[in-house]
């Protein structure tokens, strides 16, 4: 075994020596990276597993996320400026950042920055959908004033695969173009404002001559087509209509492709910068807005603590929300959790690798404030303990081990990356491991006091597929499995983040060539991929559930996978032949929590068209409270579950509730009135609507939110159906209270002006 430690505190690398300093604090992957990096100098090689990002002025860079101290943010600018590192967003006091290659020594010793973390990859996680969730009512306007279709609304997107053409992405008539621009990050053109890289296209004749962001996925096109699809091109067009299929459509595409033999993936500085440009254009065009993030990563403390975590509960907001994928990971023994004691001070386990060419992952492992824990990685041939790290406790040092093999020629390289406290103050120790023997891999974690929590998971995208493992006991009575506990992502675990999960809606279907394909489970039963909860900080896990398995939406048409004879067809079930082109345009299956996810976004949309100023809480609480519960949910706890959240979603139920609740009687003593107002919101003419038994006079009057009233009039009804046609036209953008009243009866309703 060969053996040697780094202080790494901070670091600097500019393809060289690495230097010690005391600030800024650097999150493991960043550590990670500058070792590799130095050692990867003399051949001028880029370190395998990283994310990178080149910039439009054709600059190589490293993104990273920078947690900034507090009154520190001019100084950190311009220090940053002077090393050609580019700004993106600044959500607070947490900014994304490109850097150079040749500039990451200066970087990691900037004053004035409080933490650094190097871009980690993240990973992506679709009829009787409509049905399940109630939306076919909403869309009908059943007992409602009106049908609700997300009009008015954005849907943005952030993903890959996108079909700027597919038909589902015009009107139900295939006539009006529903996108309204999209970024793509990965190539190159012009940024949009406030960033150095990617491409902006808001044009929308160049949108459709550009045709895709990536023409080997589909990802992104499924998603969308989910969330607001309108379903043209389907026979009939409704078959494969998303929830929100008047919405307005933006897109932002976050995968890249190889470069210089490495593979440029998303990571966690892209969706902030995503989210950030979709809000901010939201803003701009003062619309309400649901960003959709089917994708997420393990890697974190899951405890909302994290810096993409901060990031979102900065830029969401009233009328501002984010609906995210919980995982796909509900079948995988990823997760170990141990409580300490003065008697109960060790737990161990093995890695069980994915069958790939290599055996790579990390161990990310989290402790509890102001304690520690000490760690040990060992070889075991035909299970017997042989070469091993030996217990490192946190000392704020990197530790490189090479462990031989049982066989004395092959090799194991562990990497342990220690830290005291990070930016929550918990410590956290991090192990990479790169396994080239045959021998099993043990990991032994100690401790006398206090929680640990470790999840085992790594992607790296680098020869284009996944690595991962779990926690196996490999039979060994002093080792204990992993559990599918705590799988849910660590990326969606923001406060103001609408969290969802997924169960079997539909089990069979008929592809393109006419045969029957039956999925394994029980229709209405929770997904068994689907990940579960709860977070470290107590927080019950996913939100709400929606359909995950099996969804027909739309497939991107570059990716001829889907085609008649492609190797997906099993998967195709409609194809639609533009007239004018005859290009193919196809849809397909689609399952996982990256299903679940836009189906709950394109209902928010429905709800944001009723009230544009629903904030994330009301927004969780609304689709909570009107949650489905049935055989398969079993009755839930208040604070729902685990599993379900607070059951199966329900847009109907959450439509009408809201609507309902903009309706509130000021008047003591006098009976509520069934009167009703639509559109709402409206732009600024509205109808009321009241069936009178008999001949009557009412007074109707409007204030504002400051209590001015800017209207009164009278209105005389006759027995039967009265319609009046309020107009506040003239009158500033905003909320309103509407009050129709006489001696007997009254009601206040919330009008909304846009």
């Amino acid at each position: 075994m060969r053996k040697f430690s780094l202080l790494l505190c901070a670091a600097s690398i500019g393809f060289g020596a690495i230097a010690q300093t005391t600030i800024p604090k650097l999150s493991p992957h960043t550590k990670a990276y500058l070792i590799d990096a130095a050692k990867l100098n003399a051949q001028k090689v880029l370190p395998e597993g990283y994310v990178y990002k080149k910039r439009n002025d054709g600059t190589l860079c490293v993104s990273a996320i920078i947690k900034i101290e507090p009154g520190k943010g001019i100084a950190v600018a311009n220090a940053l400026q002077s090393i050609n590192s580019s700004v993106g967003t600044k959500a607070g006091n947490i900014w994304t950042v490109q850097v150079p290659l040749h500039k990451v020594n200066s970087f990691v010793q900037t004053m004035g920055i409080e933490y650094i973390q190097i871009d980690e990859p993240v990973i992506p996680n679709l009829e009787v959908a409509r049905k399940t969730t109630r939306v076919d009512s909403v869309h009908g306007g059943y007992a409602l004033p009106m049908g609700y279709s997300g009009k008015g609304v954005l849907v943005g997107v952030i993903d890959f695969g996108f079909d700027y053409n597919h038909p589902t992405f015009f009107d139900t008539l295939g006539n009006k173009y529903r996108i309204v621009k999209a970024w793509e990050m990965g190539t190159n053109g012009t940024a949009p404002a406030g960033y150095s890289y990617g491409h902006e296209i808001t044009d929308t004749t160049l949108l459709k001559a550009q045709g895709t962001d990536n023409a080997a996925q589909t990802h992104g096109t499924g998603v969308a087509g989910l969330a607001a699809g309108s379903g043209f091109g389907g026979t009939p067009a409704s078959k494969y209509r998303g929830m929100a299929y008047e919405s307005e459509l933006v897109f932002v595409g976050v995968r890249r492709d190889s470069l210089e033999g490495q593979w440029l993936t998303g990571g966690f500085s892209d969706f902030i910068d995503g989210v950030s440009y979709l809000m901010n254009y939201a803003k701009s065009v003062g619309k309400p807005i649901v960003v959709n993030i089917s994708w997420g990563s393990h890697s974190g403390p899951h405890d909302g603590s994290s810096l993409v975590n901060q990031a979102f509960d900065t830029l969401s907001g009233a009328g501002k929300i984010i609906s995210m994928s919980a995982g796909n990971n509900g079948g995988d023994n990823i997760h170990l959790g141990k409580k300490f004691t003065s008697t109960d001070t060790s737990i161990s386990t093995f890695l069980a690798f994915t069958s790939t060419p290599y055996k790579r992952t990390w161990i990310d492992i989290w402790g509890d404030t102001a304690k520690t824990f000490c760690v040990n990685t060992t070889l075991y041939g035909t299970g017997v303990a042989g070469a091993s790290t030996g217990r490192i406790c946190i000392n704020n040092m990197t530790t490189l081990d090479t462990l031989i093999g049982a066989n004395g020629l092959d090799t194991c390289f562990v990497q342990t990356i220690t830290s005291a406290a990070e930016y929550n103050l918990k410590p956290r120790v991090t192990i990479n491991i790169y396994n080239k023997a045959t021998d099993s891999v043990g990991i032994s974690v100690y401790g006398t006091d206090g929680n640990i929590n470790m999840w085992n998971e790594y992607y790296y995208y680098g020869y284009q597929y996944r690595f991962a493992s779990t926690f196996v006991n490999l039979s060994f009575p002093w080792a204990t499995s992993g559990d599918n506990q705590t799988t849910i992502s660590d990326m969606g675990a923001a406060k103001s983040t609408l969290l969802v999960g997924a169960y079997n809606s539909k089990l069979n279907y008929t592809s393109i060539d006419g045969t029957p394909r039956f999925m394994i489970g029980t229709v209405g039963r929770f997904s068994n991929f689907s990940s579960r909860g709860p977070y470290i900080d107590g927080r019950i896990k996913p939100d709400i559930s929606a359909p995950g398995l099996t969804i027909a939406t739309a497939a991107n048409s570059w990716n001829t996978a889907y085609s008649d004879t492609g190797s997906s067809m099993p998967s195709t079930v409609a194809k639609y032949t533009n007239p004018t082109t005859n290009k193919d345009y196809y849809f397909a299956e689609f399952s996982g929590t990256s299903a679940s996810s836009p189906i709950a976004a394109g209902i928010v949309a429905l709800l944001l068209q009723i009230d544009p100023t629903l904030t994330p809480t009301r927004v969780q609480n609304l689709l909570a409270e009107t949650a489905i519960q049935d055989f398969y949910t079993g009755a839930l706890p208040i604070e729902g579950n685990n599993i379900w959240g607070h059951g199966k979603i329900n847009a109907y139920a959450a439509v009408r509730k809201l609507y309902k609740e903009l309706s509130v009687t000021n008047y003591s003593g006098r009976q509520q009135m069934d009167c009703v107002l639509f559109p709402n919101p409206n732009n600024g003419y509205a109808n009321l609507d009241f069936i009178s038994t008999t001949k009557d006079e009412y007074t109707i009057s409007v204030i504002d939110l400051a209590g001015r009233q800017i209207m009164t009039t009278s209105w005389k009804v006759q027995a039967g159906t009265n319609q009046y046609v309020l107009d506040l036209s003239q009158h500033s953008k905003g909320v309103y209270l509407v009050t129709v009243r006489n001696e007997k009866e009254s009601i206040t309703l919330k009008t909304i002006v846009q």
